[in-house]
């Protein structure tokens, strides 16, 4: 028996990722959109990231404009940390007509889980998912 988890990575929509942009490739963008050096913005993610960690290390939840760091711990005592991106990013891309990637299987964009269920059912008939 297949396992619901099978039809959403199957028929679920995805955005096909492009490359990624790299260090080099952020840093020009950041320094054509300020006045600022490539030294001056490197200098101020280092100090960004050093004191980021400095606060995660103390326990503190850190609010840093883009998104909001929170420490935690799991059964085995390894720290991890959660991020939660700031509502502008999320919003900016959500906008109407605001995203260009390419989105893999956009039709099935607002279909039920029943609706994505029965797409595996009907193409996998000897795996159906039940239940």
């Amino acid at each position: 028996m297949a396992q619901r988890i099978q039809a959403f990575s199957t028929y679920g929509p995805r955005i096909d990722l492009m490359e990624a942009a790299d260090e080099k490739r952020f840093m020009e963008l950041i320094t054509q959109r300020t006045t600022l050096s490539s030294g001056v913005v490197k200098n101020v993610q280092e100090s960004e990231n050093e004191t980021l960690i400095g606060l995660l290390k103390e326990g503190r939840p850190v609010h840093s404009g883009i998104a909001i760091y929170t420490p935690s711990i799991n059964l085995d005592g390894e720290i991890d940390v959660s991020v939660k991106i700031d509502k502008r990013i999320t919003s900016a891309l959500n906008a109407d007509g605001a995203f260009s990637g390419k989105v893999i299987r956009a039709d099935n964009i607002g279909k039920t889980s029943e609706e994505i269920i029965a797409l595996w059912n009907a193409d996998h008939p000897e795996d159906p998912i039940t239940g």
